[in-house]
C-alpha cells in the first residue's frame, strides 16, 4: 500500500470553485520553512476554522461532495475522482449555509440547511432538506417550514411542513428516494413524535412509512431493504434510555430490554447487512459505553470491544454502511480495535499499518468497496484527507484541514493522570512549547465546556497549541463529569459544578508544580461556556493560584442560568439543569462565583456574544455590574451579533490577540 499527493490536482479545483463562487482561492501553498516561521505564526492562523470539513464519495465512487469554508460560511464543491475537475459549486446566499451532505443514487444529494436565524452569527439548523442533481439546474427545495421553494422564486406555503426532518438511510437500492424523520415543532418548543417517510429527491413527494414510537428525539437505523427496525430515544428520563425494534411482518414498535441497568449510555450506529443485528454504543453491561452487536432473531447483546475505563470514541463502518470495522477509544492517546468481522477490517489493519502514528478513520465509501476516503490526524496534524483505492492499494492525498499550519511547528500533547483531593484518578493532557527553557514554565490552565458529555481530546487543538506556540504549558482537565471515561466517572460530577470539578483542575495544576514543571507564581485560567464558569469559580475557590481569570461565554450566577438558559425551556433540558445544577437555592448560590467576590485576587477578563441564548448575556453583565460596586479592574470584550462563543473569524482573531495581550500582562516574560 502507498501513499502518494495528489494535492496538486485538487488544489486547482478549488481554485476554480473559489472563482466559480465569487470569492478568492481559499487554499494556497506555503514555501516557508519550519525554522523561518517558527517565531511568526500569526494569531489569524489559530482563529481559523477547518477549511475543508469532510469529503464524502458518491455511490459510484465518480464524485467527491466536498464541505469547504469560504468567508464564514460552508460551500460545497462536487468534484469528480478521475481527474479531479469540478463538476458542480454550490454556495448560497447569505446567511445560510450546507450540513449533514448524503448521497442519494449515482448523481443526487441531499443536505440540511443551516441559517442565521437571529443576529447570531452562528447558524443553526433549521430542519429543512435541499435536494442536488449533479447535472442539474439549480437545487430543489425538499422539505421544510417555507413549503415550495422552486429555485427561490416561487413559495407555495400550501407544502410548508413546521418540522425538522433528518435523514435516516439514502436507500443503496433505491436512487430516487430517501428515508427522513419529520419531528413536528409545538408551542412549547418540545419536539413531537416523529413520522417517518419515504421522500423522492426529485420532486420532494412523501410516502409516510410509520411512526415514532413515542414523542421526543429519536435515532433510527433502517435494514438492508430500505425498512426501518431500530429506534432508540430519550422519553421517560434524561438518565435513561428506550429501545424499540419492528419487523416487517409486525410494523408496530415493540419495546425491548436494555440490559439490567436503567440508566444508559446507547447509541444505536448501524444495522447489518444480515437484516438481524444493531450494532450499539452501549454501557448497558459496563461501566463505559463498549461495542455491542444486539442480536434481534434471540434479543441477545453480545460485547465485542471494550476498554476498561475508556469509552468509544468513534468509529468506522464496512463499505455496505452495515458492520463496525474499527472502534477508537482514547484513555490517553487513542487506541483502535480493528474488527474482522468484515471483510473490510482487513483493509483498515493496512491502513492503520500505513498511517503508523496516526489516528484513522474511514469517512466514507463507494458502494462497492472499490474506493474509500480516509481521514488521519495527531496532536501535532489537524487532519488529512486521502482517497484511498482498494484496487491499486494507493492512497492519493486529497487536501489538509488547515492547510496553512505546519506540523512540524505545533506541539506536543502529552496525557497524563495525577490523584484528585478525594484519591479519585483524573485524566487530562499537557501542552508542551517546543523551546523549553531549563526554568519551570508559565501555565495557562483550559478547563472545557459542558461540563457532563463533553471532554477535551489527544488531537490537535487550535487555542491549545496558539498558547503553546507563546511559550506557555497549557493544562487541560477531564475533570470528574467528563464524558470517556465510564459512567461513574461522569455521576462522580453530579452536584460538584463548583467543588469536586474546581477541586480536580486545582489538582492538576498542583501537581505539575510538584513536578517542577511550571511556576506556580505565573498560572492564568482560560475557559468557555463551563470553562468560563470554571476560570471564575476556580478564582474565588483557589485566590492564591491563579494570577489571572478569563471567562468567555461563562455562567457565573447558577440560579440566573436554571431561570434564564435557553435549555430551560424544554422538557429534557430542564431535566438536565436539575441534573447538573440541582435545586436547593443555598447551593445554587454557594456555587456561582459572583457570590465569592470578595475573595478575588486574580485579574478578571469578561468575554461574551451578545445573543447568547444558551449562557444569556445578562450573565456577563451580571459579572460586570458586581465587579463595578466593589471597584475591582476588569477587561471586557463583547460582540452585538455573536452567540455562545465567537463565529466570525475576524471577531475571534481579535478576541486572540486581546487574550494573549492580557495573559502576558500578567504571567508572561515580562510580568512582575
Amino acid at each position: 500500500m502507498t501513499r502518494s499527493s495528489g494535492e496538486k490536482p485538487l488544489l486547482a479545483v478549488m481554485v476554480m470553485l473559489g472563482c466559480a463562487l465569487g470569492t478568492e482561492p481559499v487554499f494556497a501553498e506555503t514555501t516557508s520553512t519550519p525554522s523561518a516561521m517558527a517565531s511568526v505564526i500569526p494569531v489569524r492562523d489559530f482563529a481559523r476554522s477547518d477549511e475543508y470539513e469532510d469529503a464524502i464519495l458518491s455511490p459510484t465512487g465518480e464524485y467527491l461532495a466536498v464541505k469547504l469554508r469560504i468567508d464564514n460560511g460552508i460551500a460545497l464543491g462536487i468534484v469528480r475522482t478521475d481527474d479531479r475537475t469540478l463538476a458542480k459549486a454550490i454556495r448560497l446566499v447569505d446567511r445560510q449555509g450546507i450540513a449533514d451532505i448524503h448521497w442519494v443514487g449515482a448523481d443526487r444529494l441531499v443536505y440540511a440547511l443551516t441559517e442565521k436565524l437571529s443576529d447570531d452569527e452562528k447558524p443553526d439548523l433549521t430542519g429543512e432538506l435541499i435536494g442536488v442533481e449533479v447535472g442539474g439546474r439549480g437545487s430543489k427545495y425538499l422539505f421544510g417550514y417555507r413549503g415550495d421553494v422552486s429555485t427561490g422564486s416561487h413559495i407555495n406555503k400550501a407544502n410548508a411542513e413546521y418540522a425538522h426532518a433528518t435523514v435516516i438511510d439514502s436507500l443503496r437500492n433505491d436512487p430516487r428516494n430517501v428515508l427522513i424523520a419529520a419531528f413536528p415543532w409545538t408551542e412549547r418548543g418540545e419536539l413531537g413524535s416523529a413520522t417517518l417517510y419515504k421522500m423522492n429527491v426529485s420532486t420532494g413527494g412523501k410516502l409516510r412509512v410509520g411512526f415514532a414510537p413515542k414523542p421526543g428525539w429519536t435515532d433510527f437505523l433502517a435494514d438492508a431493504n430500505g425498512f426501518i427496525r431500530y429506534a432508540v430515544g430519550h422519553y421517560s428520563s434524561l438518565m435513561s434510555i428506550d429501545t424499540y425494534a419492528r419487523t416487517e411482518t409486525e410494523q408496530d414498535w415493540k419495546q425491548i430490554n436494555v440490559g439490567d441497568r436503567k440508566g444508559t449510555n446507547l447509541q444505536a450506529i448501524s444495522f447489518s447487512i444480515e437484516r438481524d443485528t444493531a450494532y450499539l454504543l452501549s454501557d448497558e453491561q459496563s461501566d463505559a459505553p463498549c461495542l455491542v452487536a444486539h442480536r434481534l432473531e434471540d434479543n441477545r447483546r453480545e460485547t465485542l470491544a471494550c476498554y476498561p475505563q475508556a469509552a468509544v470514541q468513534d468509529y468506522s463502518l464496512s463499505h455496505d454502511g452495515g458492520t463496525p470495522i474499527g472502534v477508537e477509544f482514547e484513555p490517553g492517546k487513542p487506541e483502535l480495535v480493528v474488527l474482522d468481522e468484515h471483510a473490510d477490517g482487513k483493509l483498515m489493519r493496512q491502513l492503520v499499518k500505513s498511517f503508523a502514528g496516526y489516528s484513522v478513520r474511514i469517512t466514507s465509501w463507494s458502494d462497492d468497496g472499490s474506493k474509500a476516503v480516509v481521514h488521519v490526524y495527531d496532536d501535532h496534524n489537524p487532519g488529512e484527507f486521502f482517497l484511498f483505492d482498494r484496487r491499486t492499494l494507493k492512497a492519493d492525498h486529497l487536501f489538509s484541514a488547515r492547510g496553512w499550519l505546519d506540523p512540524r511547528l505545533m506541539a506536543e500533547r502529552r496525557p497524563l493522570s495525577f490523584k484528585a483531593k478525594d484519591g479519585m484518578e483524573i485524566h487530562g493532557y499537557l501542552t508542551l512549547p517546543n523551546a523549553r527553557p531549563e526554568s519551570p514554565l508559565p501555565l495557562v490552565v483550559l478547563p472545557h465546556g459542558g461540563p457532563f458529555g463533553v471532554r477535551d481530546h489527544w488531537r490537535f487543538d487550535p487555542e491549545a497549541q496558539m498558547l503553546a506556540s507563546r511559550g506557555y504549558a497549557v493544562l487541560q482537565v477531564n475533570f470528574r463529569g467528563s464524558s470517556g471515561y465510564g459512567s461513574r466517572y461522569i455521576q462522580a460530577g453530579r452536584d460538584q459544578w463548583g467543588s469536586g470539578m474546581i477541586d480536580d483542575i486545582a489538582a492538576g495544576t498542583q501537581h505539575l508544580i510538584e513536578q517542577g514543571m511550571v511556576d506556580a507564581k505565573r498560572i492564568c485560567i482560560y475557559g468557555a461556556s463551563y470553562g468560563g464558569y470554571a476560570a471564575m469559580m476556580s478564582a474565588v475557590r483557589y485566590p492564591d493560584l491563579y494570577r489571572c481569570a478569563v471567562g468567555y461565554a461563562g455562567t457565573y450566577d447558577l440560579a440566573r442560568q436554571k431561570r434564564d438558559s435557553d435549555t430551560a425551556r424544554t422538557k429534557l433540558g430542564r431535566a438536565y439543569l436539575e441534573f447538573a445544577l440541582g435545586s436547593e437555592p443555598s447551593m445554587l448560590a454557594t456555587q456561582s462565583p459572583i457570590t465569592h467576590l470578595d475573595k478575588l485576587k486574580a485579574a478578571i477578563m469578561i468575554v461574551h456574544g451578545e445573543q447568547d441564548t444558551r449562557v444569556p448575556f445578562s450573565q456577563a453583565e451580571a459579572l460586570r455590574d458586581a465587579l463595578k460596586v466593589r471597584q475591582y479592574p476588569f477587561e471586557w470584550l463583547t460582540y452585538p451579533t455573536e452567540g455562545h462563543g465567537f463565529y466570525k473569524i475576524e471577531h475571534r482573531e481579535a478576541f486572540y490577540t486581546q487574550l494573549l495581550a492580557f495573559i502576558e500582562k500578567h504571567i508572561g516574560a515580562t510580568a512582575r
